[in-house]
């Protein structure tokens, strides 16, 4: 599948799929996860402390993919935000060793917040029939046909 970036802003996506869920009557595949990462890039002095300390910086990354079951040819949105949490020492509260699943309201509280994290959004498809298909949805996503 080949990835086209999308200007749209992952709150319209998530709260247009929303609205999409309850009212249109499609049934939509979506699924939602929340990670905990290890930034490898972050300067912990940014935060008073040593490279040496053994603390981590860390990432929280929420991913969505919505997708219509059966469409031909195949398409999936996604969306990625990436929000960094800050220092983290193993006596800190844990947290979970992979993925975890979420539900879409959950997404939307946790990382579709203002000036919260880096949001990526795209979409994949198999072909540019793929391609040209979701653009007829994304044309209605974009006038957001749910608000009149």
């Amino acid at each position: 599948m080949t990835q086209y970036p999308l200007d749209v802003a992952a709150e319209q996506v998530v709260r247009w799929l929303m609205q999409e869920t309850r009212d249109a009557g499609r049934q939509w595949r979506i699924r939602a996860t929340r990670e905990y990462v290890r930034d490898p890039d972050a300067d912990l002095a940014t935060f008073g402390l040593s490279s040496e300390a053994d603390i981590a910086s860390l990432i929280t990354v929420g991913a969505l993919e919505a997708e219509l079951p059966g469409e031909h040819p195949a398409w999936r949105l996604r969306i990625r935000v990436e929000d960094v949490v800050g220092p983290h020492t193993p006596e800190d509260e844990s947290v979970p060793d992979g993925p975890e699943e979420i539900d879409l309201e959950t997404f939307e509280a946790d990382f579709v917040l203002p000036d919260r994290g880096t949001a990526y959004v795209n979409v994949e498809a198999e072909t540019e029939d793929g391609l040209r298909h979701f653009n007829r949805l994304y044309g209605q996503l974009i006038r957001d046909r749910h608000r009149g």
